[in-house]
Parts: structure tokens; sequence; C-alpha cells
């Protein structure tokens, strides 16, 4: 009897702590609970992680509250799973320390604003090809490749010797700050192999006359060769297609601004028209003039090609309406029989910068 009195009376002691078991769980039963069961760490690390994160905020030198400044870092938080160790805790970061501007203190975007070191550091992987497309990410960016720093380290890092550089073009002549930025542009078409290759595709008929209508010719020329004749047409962009108005007169540069101009190339934005012909062409002057209109046909005997330019002033080149113009209005170019015709810019190995070019306008008389 005494067994069976004792069991029943632990089954009563079990039914009660069950019956207590069932009711309502406190938060204070549940927080100061002795199992963990991996829990404990969790609640642990997150609250460990918002304290550093309200330590910071209070330690700013901002005088307001933390509880405040919570505003500024609105969607800079996330809450990431760490899985140490096989057990799972949630860790409070933040996206990046550098907070956002408000409005008062001027900021109307969210964009970070690296220093100007770290743009330098990036130029140091940029391919010659991407320097246009790295100049257009920010202003900063655009700094970068303004300065001289940039374009020497770009000539440093692809040079090679080659036979043909031109002198202006060796190392010891890249000192010079004015033009460099051009000079650099030029030697990469002797030394950098994806622009060589790429000039070295096309052989015969590069580039298009037809792309030079509106254009003025500034100077011409023409030089005899072994069996054949080379006339010269150089061409600048028209002042009315570069958007340059008649505005006031701008100030003349200093002397020693204009000698450090790492940007500056007085070929910028001309073409020269490069035509061989077997025999000689006698040809009107067509200097100051504008091309109105390129034809380019079969020569009589179908080998060749008889290339007909018309000149005018520059008024008639841009009057609308006016599809055909009059002989007594134009000067007109016909140069048969033509063997080759390249359009060549400014930064193309061939085209004939004044400093190798010798002139030579009285060849044919």
């Amino acid at each position: 009897m005494s067994g069976s009195s004792k069991n029943a009376g632990r089954r009563m002691s079990s039914q009660k702590n069950l019956n207590k078991s069932l009711g309502d769980v406190t938060l204070n039963d549940y927080a100061n609970s002795p199992i963990s069961n991996g829990k404990g760490r969790l609640r642990k690390a997150a609250s460990n992680s918002v304290v550093r994160e309200v330590k910071q905020l209070t330690t700013e030198t901002d005088n307001r509250a933390w509880y405040e400044k919570l505003e500024d870092y609105e969607g800079d938080f996330e809450f990431v799973e760490d899985d140490e160790d096989g057990e799972k805790a949630v860790i409070v970061k933040r996206h990046s320390r550098r907070r956002r501007k408000t409005a008062s203190e001027g900021g109307d975007d969210d964009g970070v604003e690296y220093p100007l070191d770290i743009w330098y550091l990036i130029s140091e992987y940029i391919r010659p090809e991407d320097v246009s497309t790295f100049a257009r990410i920010c202003k900063s960016a655009l700094h970068v490749v303004s300065t001289a720093k940039f374009w020497f380290r770009l000539y440093r890092r692809h040079y090679k010797t080659t036979p043909n550089l031109p002198e202006r073009l060796q190392p010891e002549c890249m000192v010079r700050l004015y033009g460099l930025r051009a000079c650099v542009i030029r030697a990469l078409h002797y030394t950098y192999p994806p622009f060589v290759n790429k000039l070295k595709a096309v052989t015969t008929f590069e580039g298009e006359p037809h792309d030079l209508i509106k254009r003025q010719c500034t100077l011409m020329w023409h030089q005899k060769c072994l069996f054949h004749w080379q006339f010269f047409f150089k061409f600048k962009q028209s002042s009315l297609v570069l958007g340059r108005g008649t505005g006031r007169r701008a100030q003349k540069p200093d002397l020693l601004e204009m000698l450090e101009d790492v940007s500056a190339n007085q070929d910028e934005g001309c073409k020269v028209l490069q035509v061989t012909c077997l025999n000689y062409v006698a040809i009107p002057m067509v200097m100051g003039l504008s091309l109105c209109s390129v034809s380019l046909t079969m020569s009589q005997g179908m080998r060749h090609y008889r290339l007909q330019m018309s000149f005018g002033s520059g008024h008639m080149c841009y009057t609308v309406g006016k599809p055909n113009i009059s002989s007594l209005d134009c000067s007109t170019v016909v140069l048969d029989p033509v063997v080759n015709i390249r359009v060549l810019d400014w930064w193309h190995p061939m085209y004939p910068h004044a400093s190798v070019t010798t002139f030579s306008p009285k060849d044919g008389d």
C-alpha cells in the first residue's frame, strides 16, 4: 500500500506541474529561461550589434540624440544570418559607414563621393579604348583624365620601341605638358596593338569623302611620289557645326597657362583628304571655301575612279532648299584618274602634321 500511495502522490505532483505549465507564459519566464538551444546566442549577437551601432551614433560630433540620428541612416541597416558552428544567429550590419547628407547640408542625392586618390588608382587599369567611358563616370574621373599625370602613365604603360615613331612622340620629348594628350593618343596608334591592327585592316579607300561635306578647306597642297601624284586637302569643322557663336571676345590666356595646357591640340576636329592620282591634274585654289558636294564615279577606262568636289561659301553649304548649285557660284575640283582615297583623322599615323610635312605647291608647274 505504501508503494502505491507513493506512486499516486507522484502522479498528483506531476499533474499539478503539467497544469501549471499549461498556463500563460510570462515575458519574465521566457527571458530568464536557462535553456538556450542556440536561441540565447541569437539574442546576444543581435543585441551586441545593435549596442555597437548605438554607441557609434552617440559618439559622433552631432549634438542630436542617438534616436534622432537614426533618420539619417534609414535603409542603411540589414539583418544578416550568420551560421557559425552549426548555430544560426542574426547580426545587424550597416551598408556603409558614411552618413548620408541631409537637406540642411545641401545634399540632394544618396551617392557616395570617394576621394580623388581612389580614382587615380582606378585609372591605372583603364584601357586606352575605355578612357572616354571612364571620364564620363563622374566629375572626379573627368578631372583625373584631364591631368598630365594620367597621360604620362598611360604612355609609359603602353610604350615600346617602334622604328617609325616620330621624334615628337619619343620619350625624351614627352616631358612637355603642352599638347600632351594629343601626343599620347597619336603614340598609341603606333605602339598599342589594338589600335595598330585596326589601322592595318584597311589598306585602300580608307574613310568616306562624303563625311567631309560642310567642312572648310584650310590648306591644300600636292607632292610627287615615285609613280603617282598625291593631292591633299585639309578640312576643319565649321564653327556653325561646333556651335561657336559670335559672342564676346574671350580673354587672352596667360602664356604659362598655355604652355601647361595638356589638352591643347591645334588639329582638333581636322581631317585630311589624301587623293592619289596617276597623273598631275591642274586644280583651282579652294582654300577658305567649304565643301558642298562630292561625287565619286568610275573613270572612262573603268579601271580607276573620278572624284569631283564642289566648293562654295559656308552660307551656300548651309542654305536649305538649294539642291543644285550653279557653276557660277562654286569652284569645282575634278581629279581623274584616281587610284586611292584616304580620309585621315588627326591621330592617324599617316596624317601630315606640320612638323614633318614639306609643302610643295609648285611641283606641278
